[in-house]
């Protein structure tokens, strides 16, 4: 950003490693704490004659709205407080919520507390109730990562004064692979001359690494000499799908060809290793960032054609769209690719091209920074 026109400040709710990144850029970093937070968990729940008396519609309502009454009082209203001051200090002029409204609803306070301009930066598909909806009427701009999003926060009834559509982007200087392909696949034991087929993505079901697995159950019929690449660390909620998914691997015999790399620091390395990478989520995804690097690396994607994921990929053009959760559809999609080398290098070199055009990191600096002067104009 420009900083002769912008000066940013950062508001976190706990230590990250990116502060000394920051700080060596000059942006200063606020630590604002919940002290108080009410337990996801409680009492209550062991009981049956609770869940009984949950399912009565206007007591189920009642109970939901004191909790969030409850968790304003003392969890979200302090901490507004708290950032009211921090907005003081650096007299901030916009306050950008980048976690949404329903995480974000303190700083939605201090907007109100100061009457200083919000922003609401939404990157996925959350439910929202009657408070949300009223917050959103009183906020000045609502950022979507995805006309997907978008149309979703519209059906569920979030109406701001404006919206807009501004695409997430990627910095391509980061997109540099630092080895060469054959000594990522020689570390693997991956032949330099057979296909390989990659999948990059925390491991739980709802990323649909199952689904790929079981694709690989039935191309490896017609190319025995495929491998697959699995990228990415055990989310702490899918320790049970892991281990089913390694289960299944050696139920189908590919524990030769399937291999579970775990969390990866050099997933540029490796996403550049292959060469055909698969988004296989089994729920409509908000964007898709995986799929944007795979593009930049040039190389053809194969992704579930549901959410955000429609808005980067043209079948066929910048790559190919298969129904989430189809096996069938996958292992086809992967056949054809893989017999048609010409046409995914053609492919790849498009979308590489495509995304490149649309989604650099200059034009969605460009967007926000547009956003940020009309806020700021507005309200002078």
């Amino acid at each position: 950003m420009d900083r002769q026109h912008f000066q940013p400040a950062m508001v976190l709710y706990e230590q990250k490693p990116i502060e000394a990144e920051l700080a060596q850029l000059g942006v200063p970093v606020y630590h604002l704490q919940r002290r108080l937070r009410l337990p996801k968990e409680h009492v209550f729940r062991q009981y049956n004659g609770y869940h009984q008396v949950r399912r009565i519609g206007a007591i189920r309502n009642g109970l939901h709205n004191g909790r969030e009454a409850i968790r304003m009082l003392v969890e979200e209203l302090p901490a507004a407080i708290a950032l009211v001051r921090v907005a003081r200090r650096v007299h901030a002029d916009v306050l950008h919520l980048g976690n949404g409204l329903r995480a974000n609803f303190d700083g939605f306070l201090a907007g109100l507390l100061t009457r200083t301009p919000v922003l609401v930066h939404v990157k996925g598909f959350e439910k929202y109730g009657p408070r949300e909806r009223w917050a959103s009427h009183r906020t000045q701009m609502l950022v979507c990562m995805t006309q997907a999003i978008l149309d979703y926060c519209v059906a569920q009834g979030l109406r701001a004064p404006a919206a807009r559509v501004v695409y997430d982007a990627v910095d391509e200087s980061w997109l540099n692979p630092r080895r060469p392909a054959s000594a990522v696949r020689a570390e693997f034991g991956v032949p330099a001359d057979v296909t390989c087929v990659g999948i990059a993505g925390n491991i739980q079901e709802w990323k649909g690494q199952r689904v790929l697995v079981e694709a690989m159950g039935q191309v490896i019929n017609t190319h025995p000499d495929v491998h697959c690449l699995i990228i990415g660390g055990t989310h702490r909620a899918g320790a049970r799908y892991s281990q089913a998914l390694r289960e299944r691997t050696a139920a189908l015999g590919l524990e030769d060809r399937v291999h579970f790399l775990g969390f990866r620091e050099d997933v540029v390395d490796i996403m550049n290793a292959v060469d055909v990478l698969v988004h296989a989520s089994v729920r409509p995804e908000p964007f898709g960032r995986v799929i944007l690097e795979g593009m930049l690396l040039g190389k053809p994607v194969i992704a579930t054609g549901a959410g955000g994921v429609l808005e980067l990929i043209e079948h066929g053009q910048t790559g190919f769209l298969v129904p989430p959760g189809e096996v069938q559809a996958l292992a086809d999609c992967l056949m054809r690719v893989m017999a048609d080398r010409d046409c995914a290098r053609r492919v790849g070199a498009h979308a590489q091209a495509w995304a490149r055009a649309r989604f650099s990191l200059a034009h969605h600096v460009a967007e926000m920074s547009m956003i940020y002067e009309t806020l700021t104009a507005e309200r002078a």
